[in-house]
């Protein structure tokens, strides 16, 4: 069985098997030395400056968190919030720019942000359960 849509070869006669022919009705002029690409296949992506520039905001940040691990609070418990602030601004970095969730389809943020929520949700239970071994007074 066919399907009537299809073309058959004149040569052959085997449906399907033709192949059409360009000619100077229907051909695109390129400039010679210019490449080709869709027109939305880069938009929104960010350029090298802001990559270079994200990548300089990551080093200090990590820089800080090294030299807050490194200080003596007394036992208290702001270091691991200033710890856990400056781990939410990395992650937010990175999977905004790097991992392109900034222009991303809103669908698909969506489902990350979901999963991202959930996961501290569960992380923020366990960190409950135990936190008489891990916050002290």
């Amino acid at each position: 069985m066919t399907d009537e849509t299809e073309v058959a070869d004149p040569e052959t006669g085997k449906p399907g098997s033709a192949v059409a022919v360009a000619d100077e009705s229907n051909a695109v002029a390129v400039p010679a030395g210019q490449a080709v690409t869709p027109a939305d296949e880069h938009a929104g992506h960010p350029d090298v400056r802001q990559y270079v520039m994200i990548a300089v905001i990551l080093v200090i940040v990590t820089a800080i968190e090294i030299a807050t691990s490194y200080v003596d609070t007394g036992h208290t418990n702001w270091i691991i919030i200033a710890l856990g602030a400056m781990a939410i601004v990395k992650f937010v970095l990175v999977t905004g720019w790097y991992m392109h969730m900034k222009s991303d389809h809103p669908l698909f943020r969506r489902f990350f942000i979901i999963g991202i929520i959930g996961a501290c949700i569960v992380y923020g239970i366990v960190f409950m359960v135990f936190s008489s071994t891990v916050l002290k007074s």
